[in-house]
């Protein structure tokens, strides 16, 4: 199929809520025949070039997203909430029409081939993602509540990718493998990171506070 793409700093997962300000002109002109029809369009993260301007070369895999709220502001611009629903990969880069368009091909994340290392790999991060989430809202001062976590395996990395801080490209390693254990492998490797780094600025944080207790007496 074809669609109108938009390429961003951002990785978009599906389910994940997309705000975006609209003030180029290719870009009006896209939101104004998206808003005609069913609102939908593709976000890829942009490998090389910017946001403005065109010339963005895009990563090959994204997210299709639809329009879900709208407001054209008097100077002509919109500001969109859009949201995440299905993965694909971009096959073809097509002529602009004038903002960018493409071929792509739309991923099955509804099922999946299932084995004893997908559902070990499965249990190792609900269990240890609620240990991350916390540890890492600690170092903020906000409260964390309880999740109740997705059971299907892509829907699992859809759910937890966006909470986890890293950059963009390596949220993208998250978002481009095909087959389901893949993806989650790849989730259970980086949390695994992140849950290191956090435990290691928790202590840190504790310390600090410690010393600056003792210091204060």
């Amino acid at each position: 199929m074809e669609l109108p793409l938009f390429p961003l700093r951002t990785v978009l997962f599906p389910g994940m809520p997309l705000p975006l300000q609209v003030f180029e002109e290719r870009y009006k002109a896209m939101t104004r025949e998206l808003l005609a029809s069913d609102g939908r369009f593709g976000v890829l993260l942009i490998r090389e070039g910017g946001e403005v301007g065109g010339g963005a070369v895009p990563f090959t895999v994204g997210t299709t997203a639809r329009i879900e709220e709208w407001k054209e502001l008097p100077n002509g611009r919109y500001v969109l909430t859009a949201r995440g629903e299905r993965r694909f990969r971009l096959k073809e880069l097509l002529a602009p029409r004038p903002y960018p368009f493409g071929e792509i091909e739309l991923f099955d994340d509804t099922s999946w081939e299932r084995s004893g290392e997908l559902e070990a790999a499965l249990g190792r991060v609900r269990a240890e993602f609620p240990e991350y989430f916390q540890l890492a809202l600690s170092l903020t001062g906000q409260w964390a509540r309880g999740m109740r976590l997705p059971r299907a395996p892509h829907a699992l990395v859809d759910f937890l990718a966006p909470w986890l801080q890293a950059d963009e490209p390596v949220r993208y390693g998250l978002l481009e493998p095909r087959d389901a254990l893949s993806r989650v492998l790849a989730l259970e490797e980086l949390l695994g990171t992140l849950l290191q780094r956090a435990r290691r600025d928790v202590r840190a944080h504790r310390l600090q506070k410690y010393r600056g207790f003792a210091c204060g007496n």
